[in-house]
């Protein structure tokens, strides 16, 4: 990968951020949290996951910069960066300076798992302010590749350079609790941020925790500096028992995803509504997914849907639909 020289680095500091919000929490007609795909080939193969293939060409840079664009113009706030592996995209650390040039604070999803001393210096000067890195277990297993043993001299490398905040998530039921359980004590002890997600069944539905598993979450829940209370997953106590939350869903509004070729979604579990390209996307689009409610919000485990949500949980909103 070519890293590219950046002139200055740039800087988003966290009061910033905190003002960016403060602004959309006055204005329902910005989203605060696009998630968009720059491509879908991924390093691994884990057994929950279809969100990447092995042969995908990324999505040109300019083509992404004209997405970059479309946001700006809707005055996003947070623009997270996903895959497939986001990493892979040769132009990775560019695209991050070019969201951060345009206002917006960019964010990485990634299994870090190609992260080296160099890139991580070249994101922290182009402004990456936040990175969130995937671990379901202490070894590779049958479900997934994410492990402990493949992550710690990335979070030691992370340790060492980053500049951008560091955050990592583990699927509880993608393997042992107990070994999740140790993985949150691993990244605790580097002093980054940890939560668990939920598996999802085949409609991206909450899975209900084992005994067992609801126990160890329990547990992780409670450790110390695991995570800053304005990124709580509290969320996830009732869905983790089994049970039905009540909230506002501000999919398609507050929160949605671009995909590979350009197009909305919801979210990743509801692809295909209402798959308008961005570049269509408008005001009066976010307005009515603002307002209408979704069917599938009371077992929904999606912690960026719930998270975008947060700032308008006063406000009304119409009947689920169908």
């Amino acid at each position: 990968m070519r890293l590219p020289a950046f002139e200055y680095p740039i800087r988003i500091s966290r009061p910033r951020v905190l003002w960016k919000l403060a602004k959309a929490a006055l204005d329902r007609d910005r989203p605060v949290l696009v998630q968009i795909v720059v491509t879908r080939r991924c390093n691994l193969a884990c057994g929950y996951c279809y969100e990447y293939d092995k042969v995908s060409k990324p999505v040109p840079l300019q083509e992404l910069k004209a997405r970059v664009d479309a946001l700006r113009k809707l005055k996003a706030v947070f623009m997270t960066l996903n895959g497939g592996e986001p990493l892979l995209h040769p132009h990775i650390a560019e695209l991050v300076r070019y969201i951060a040039e345009a206002g917006m604070v960019p964010m990485i999803n990634t299994n870090g798992h190609v992260l080296k001393a160099p890139l991580i210096k070249s994101l922290n000067e182009a402004g990456l302010f936040g990175m969130q890195l995937s671990c379901d277990s202490l070894e590779d297993n049958e479900v997934t590749e994410k492990s402990m043993r493949r992550l710690r001299p990335k979070l030691e490398l992370l340790r060492q350079h980053a500049k951008f905040m560091v955050r990592v998530n583990g699927v509880l039921g993608s393997g042992n609790p107990a070994e999740m359980e140790d993985v949150a004590k691993v990244v605790v002890g580097f002093g980054f941020g940890f939560q668990c997600s939920l598996m999802r069944d085949s409609r991206g539905q909450a899975l209900p925790l084992s005994e067992e598993a609801l126990q160890a979450y329990l547990r992780i829940r409670a450790m110390k500096g695991r995570l800053p209370q304005l990124l709580n997953d509290n969320f996830q106590l009732p869905l983790a028992r089994g049970e039905s939350k009540p909230w506002k869903c501000r999919a398609g509004a507050r929160h949605f995803e671009v995909d590979g070729a350009g197009l909305v979604h919801l979210c990743q579990p509801q692809t295909g509504s209402p798959a308008k390209p961005l570049a269509e996307y408008s005001v009066a689009d976010i307005r009515r997914q603002f307002d209408c409610g979704k069917s599938c919000a009371a077992r929904c485990p999606i912690a960026y849907a719930h998270l975008g949500s947060r700032l308008d949980g006063f406000r009304r909103q119409h009947s689920a639909h169908a």
